[in-house]
């Protein structure tokens, strides 16, 4: 009983491992082929929707958990967009990182010390979500996103509607462009942003959108997430978006509820596929401490 015990823990510990780097090649857009000598990757397509004419580094600040309110965790945004507004945004280090898989693709696949460096690149994000705006057409957003065990999902709807009451006489230079007030209000959470003129392309980080120019700065109202332009540069390359061959359509409200689900436990997952008598082990998954979570998006 000793050893069936220990060789299920074993097993499981494989699988755990597997696992974890199924969700890290996933979230870089590459499939690690396991093999002898050195292995190639099977590199997934992905579709060119425009040229790329500016580019945009972002900060991100946020709260991720309201009980410790003088805590904040930074990542590094990247908004890649045209001329007609048509744009992606993601992490910095997952388009570092994807960059090199795709400048080093032959045939559909690239040589697996390639992809371990590509994997070096990437940090620790909260999310790896891509936002393509005006895609697939301008009045539209695609939201995709790698969800735990589930997969990768993604859904298109309208652009969402901030109900923008902007103040012209409110001004500050961010980035070194001039810039306007407005304030604004989307799924649960107020907001004040700065935009300029300067730069007329109704855009910005996130989901934001719907200004008469580009928006270098929003924080919500709570003080809990912060957007700050750190860089404006010419664009180079192409606006690009992984293929949604191997991904799921769903709608928002799902998406959301999976995510919700993933980010609070994130083992719920590995507990079904234990119920569902799909895999065994010792280890109590169910009783593992819920994670906080504290969602953009309250609704």
């Amino acid at each position: 009983m000793k050893h069936t015990k220990e060789m299920r823990t074993k097993v499981f510990l494989l699988f755990i491992s597997l696992v974890c780097l199924c969700t890290m090649t996933a979230h870089g857009q590459y499939i690690v082929a396991v093999g002898g000598g050195d292995p190639e990757s099977k590199v997934e397509k992905r579709d060119t929707l425009a040229l790329c004419d500016i580019q945009v580094k972002y900060e991100l600040k946020f709260m991720p958990d309201t009980l410790k309110r003088d805590q904040y965790k930074t990542q590094i945004m990247l908004l890649r967009m045209s001329n007609q507004g048509i744009s992606t945004y993601m992490e910095y280090g997952k388009f570092r990182s994807d960059s090199v898989i795709y400048a080093n693709t032959h045939n559909g696949k690239v040589k697996l010390s390639i992809t371990n460096k590509a994997i070096s690149y990437k940090t620790k994000a909260r999310d790896y979500i891509t936002i393509a705006k005006s895609w697939p057409d301008k009045n539209k957003i695609l939201v995709r996103e790698l969800i735990g065990l589930d997969g990768t999902f993604y859904y298109t709807e309208d652009k969402p509607d901030f109900g923008w009451q902007v103040d012209f006489s409110q001004t500050k230079e961010v980035a070194g462009y001039h810039c306007h007030s407005a304030k604004g209000s989307y799924a649960g959470r107020d907001y004040q942003a700065w935009f300029t003129t300067d730069i007329p392309i109704s855009n910005g980080p996130w989901l934001f959108c719907g200004l008469p120019g580009l928006i270098l700065e929003v924080s919500s109202l709570d003080e809990e997430f912060f957007y700050t332009c750190m860089s404006i540069q010419e664009g180079t390359g192409m606006v690009t978006l992984r293929s949604l061959e191997s991904a799921f359509k769903t709608t928002r409200e799902r998406f959301l509820k999976a995510k919700e689900r993933y980010k609070i436990n994130p083992t719920a997952g590995i507990a079904a596929m234990v119920d569902a008598g799909k895999l065994q082990t010792t280890m109590n998954l169910k009783k593992q401490k819920q994670r906080a979570y504290n969602p953009q998006e309250k609704y």
